[in-house]
C-alpha cells in the first residue's frame, strides 16, 4: 500500500509540474522596430561573435530570437539562437550580447542575421 502512494504521489506531482510548464506558450512574433546585427571581431588574434541588439520600434521586448547564417566556402549554415536581455527591452535601447567565458570562436568565415522575432510585453 505504502509504494502505491509514493507511486500516485510521483504521477501526480510530475502531471500537476507538466500542466504548469505548458499551460502558457510564448507568442512570437516579428517586429519591425528591432535590429540585430552581427560582427566578427578578432580578439588576442582570435575571431569571436558580436551581437548587437536595439530597438528602435515602440514595442518593450522580453525575448529575442534570431537566425545566424554562417557561411564557410560559401555554404551557409543558419541556427536559431536567443537572447535574454538582462531587464526588459524599452524603446532606444541598444545593447550587446556579453561574452562569456570559454566561448567558442568563429568558424565561419563570414556571419549574417537572419529573420528576428520576439516576444514583446
Amino acid at each position: 500500500m505504502r509504494m502505491n502512494f509514493r507511486f500516485y504521489l510521483a504521477i501526480l506531482s510530475t502531471s500537476t509540474l507538466l500542466a504548469s510548464c505548458g499551460s502558457k506558450e510564448d507568442k512570437w512574433e516579428k517586429s519591425p522596430g528591432l535590429e540585430v546585427s552581427v560582427a566578427k571581431e578578432y580578439e588576442n588574434g582570435r575571431p569571436y561573435l558580436t551581437v548587437f541588439y536595439e530597438n528602435y520600434g515602440n514595442d518593450t521586448i522580453e525575448k529575442i530570437r534570431y537566425e545566424l547564417i554562417g557561411i564557410t566556402n560559401g555554404i551557409a549554415d543558419t541556427t536559431l539562437r536567443y537572447i535574454e536581455p538582462p531587464k526588459l527591452l524599452r524603446p532606444k535601447d541598444r545593447h550587446t550580447v556579453p561574452r562569456h567565458i570559454g566561448e567558442d570562436t568563429v568558424k565561419a568565415d563570414a556571419v549574417t542575421v537572419g529573420q528576428v522575432w520576439v516576444i514583446k510585453r
